[in-house]
Parts: C-alpha cells; sequence; structure tokens
C-alpha cells in the first residue's frame, strides 16, 4: 500500500469509514459493496502482568481489525442518494462476535449529496475517525493489537462508537468537517448520557491537519462525564511521512486527566516494504483509579514511555505479512493502569515495571 497516497486517503478514511478499508465492490451495478479483513498474529510479550510474568498467544485482529461489512447507496435523483452501511468484527482466534454485538463495529443508514451526509445509528465519532488518521503506525488500517493508543487502559478513543447517534459530515476542498450527536436517551433526562463533539481535517499538497472534541454528559447527577480531544499533523514528502499528535482526556469524577503526546515516521522503502516508528509519552495525574476493578483503587499520576515499530510487506493487493515490535516502559501510578489493561489484574505500589513485546502476523482484505 503506497504512502505517496497518504493525502487522499486521510481524507477518505476520514468521511467514510474511519480507519477502514476501502472495500472491494461486489456489485456495483446494484450499488452494494461486500468487503472485509481478516487479520491474525502471534505474538510474545514479556512481563505482562507487571508480575514478571510472560505470554505468548494467538491474536485477533494483527494490524487492522478483523470485519465483514455491506454498505450500499441508491441514486435518488438530484444528486441525492441513499446510504447505509453494516459492519460486524470478529476474532479471528476464536471466531467470536467482537464487542458481543452484531453489527458492533458500524450501522447506519442516512442521505448523502452535495451538500454533505446525515447518517443515523451507531458509528464512529470525530475523535476516532481525526486520531487514527494520523497514528504513525497503523496506515490508515485501524487499531492493532498491541497498538501505542491504548497506553493507560484504551481510553482516548471515548469508546470509538457512539450508539443513537446523528452525524453530519461534509468535505468543502482540502477541508473535512464532522458534527455528532448521540441521543443519551435518558427519562426526563434533558442531556443527561448524550454525546456531543466534532471534528475538522484538512489534507492538501502532502500536508494534513486535523482535531476533534467529543464529550459524553453523565448519565446521572452524581455520574461521570468524560471529555476527549485530539489534535493531529502529518507532512508527505517523496517516500516519507511524519506525523506529530496529541490526545487527552478529562473525567469529571476524581479530576482525572490523562494525556499522550507522540512523533513519528513513516517510509516506503520499497513498493511492497512500508516501515514505519514512533515515540509515544503518555502521563496521568489527579484522582486517576483502577478502570475495572468492583471498588475503584486510587493509583494517582504516573507515566509511560513507548517505542514501537512496524514492518508490513505486500505480498499482493490484497495480503501482507507484518512485524511489529514494541517497548513499554511505565512508572508510578501508571504501572496501575497497564497492568490491569494487559495483565489479570493492578498491579499497586512498585515505581517501574517494563514491558517488551513482538508480533508476526498475515493480513488478507476482500
Amino acid at each position: 500500500m503506497m504512502k505517496d497516497a497518504g493525502s487522499w486517503k486521510r481524507a477518505a478514511v476520514f468521511w467514510l469509514t474511519a480507519g477502514m478499508l476501502t472495500p472491494l465492490t461486489a456489485a456495483a451495478e446494484s450499488g452494494v459493496t461486500v468487503y472485509g479483513v481478516i487479520s491474525s498474529a502471534l505474538r510474545y510479550t514479556s512481563n505482562i502482568d507487571g508480575r514478571e510474568h510472560n505470554k505468548t498467544e494467538v491474536v485477533a485482529s494483527g494490524i487492522g481489525g478483523s470485519r465483514l461489512g455491506i454498505s450500499g447507496t441508491e441514486d435518488l435523483g438530484g444528486g441525492n442518494k441513499a446510504i447505509f452501511q453494516l459492519e460486524s468484527g470478529f476474532g479471528t482466534d476464536t471466531g467470536q462476535p467482537e464487542y458481543g454485538i452484531l453489527f458492533g463495529r458500524q450501522a447506519f443508514v442516512g442521505l448523502s449529496g452535495s451538500w454533505g451526509s446525515l447518517t443515523v445509528g451507531r458509528q464512529y465519532n470525530a475523535v476516532n475517525n481525526v486520531g487514527w488518521s494520523f497514528n504513525p503506525l497503523d496506515q490508515s488500517w485501524g487499531n492493532y493489537w498491541s497498538d501505542p493508543y491504548y497506553t493507560g487502559g484504551d481510553i482516548f478513543m471515548q469508546g470509538y462508537r457512539i450508539n443513537n447517534s446523528v452525524i453530519y459530515k461534509r468535505t468543502i476542498g482540502p477541508v473535512s468537517l464532522q458534527l455528532d450527536y448521540g441521543a443519551g436517551e435518558q427519562t426526563g433526562g434533558g442531556t443527561r448520557g448524550s454525546t456531543f463533539g466534532g471534528g475538522i481535517m484538512y489534507s492538501k499538497e502532502g500536508l494534513g491537519l486535523g482535531a476533534a472534541y467529543d464529550e459524553r454528559r453523565a448519565a446521572s447527577s452524581d455520574g461521570n462525564t468524560v471529555s476527549n480531544y485530539t489534535l493531529g499533523a502529518s507532512y508527505a514528502a517523496g517516500k516519507a511521512t511524519t506525523y506529530l499528535g496529541r490526545m487527552g482526556r478529562h473525567e469529571s469524577a476524581g479530576h482525572a486527566r490523562f494525556a499522550i503526546s507522540f512523533i513519528g515516521l513513516g517510509y516506503q522503502l520499497t513498493p511492497a516494504l512500508h516501515l514505519s516508528g514512533a515515540f509515544y509519552r503518555y502521563v496521568q495525574n489527579g484522582g486517576v483509579t483502577t478502570q475495572f476493578e468492583a471498588t475503584p483503587l486510587p493509583l494517582g499520576s504516573g507515566h509511560t514511555n513507548v517505542f514501537a515499530a512496524v514492518a508490513d510487506y505486500a505480498l499482493s493487493k490484497r495480503t501482507s505479512l507484518f512485524l511489529e515490535a514494541d517497548v513499554n516502559d511505565a512508572h508510578d501510578g501508571a504501572v496501575g493502569r497497564e497492568t490491569e489493561y494487559w495483565g489479570s489484574g493492578p498491579v499497586i505500589g512498585i515505581g517501574h515495571a517494563a514491558r517488551k513485546g513482538v508480533m508476526l502476523g498475515l493480513r488478507h482484505q476482500f
């Protein structure tokens, strides 16, 4: 997959499927498309739980989430179209559905035209769409198993998707806009549980810029309101693309604050081989606690440094081999976050824990 086409690819990712593949048309005349990705890998991780235990596993969706989708359009005349997309994720290691939902990745219907598009259903939020567009490692494949974006416990995309959402998108020249609304559906609750936000991207002559913000209101008066933002920039020159970005999160409960900043480089060494590498700096402070314990445990401040690199080799237009390596170096309260997410439970009271991993896998798209 050639990186020279990065500018238009980022715009397409933002507009259509946000970190998804452009699907191959199965029945062009009918306006219906069937597409998918199957990705799996063998991964070894040292000290995965902060207790010096190592792990070897077959992981689902090594680089690029495995999925099966159907999308379609109908010409309504006057430049307007009806559009829909249904997309199901699954684990290639067990065959189980992702999220325990039939169409857990996307499920929406709407209208589009020269005025933009308006869609209703379960959809990607703007923070997700902009954030993945500037990930130095993924080449617009979306997430991968050990992605540094997950540092801190996978908190920077605010759930990636919005249920019960209405989303408006429009592209004018090099600028793409997205506005998000997710109904909270709380009886008598006004905006409780609702999501509000949006994002904007600029892409022209190798330069990409993006910013997004989404806020999910607390569902009750004593609940937790969560806000996320992302900022990103990239510049493509010849075979190289540089990336710079920052993402943040604030939780009203305990005024916990999280941020991750990164810088990276992608390089198309040959028509088949793409190399990328990046450094990420994660920081947490305020009233940070564990995420999954029945009674949240206080963790406090901390930081993590992450180095990661990916080699992606195209065997054909549809099939690729990939090799990934990463080093995660957590300190203070960040140790608890990392070990809770990746291990069997949070490790608290130690000042440092380092985790290293390597992953070899295969990806096919259709």
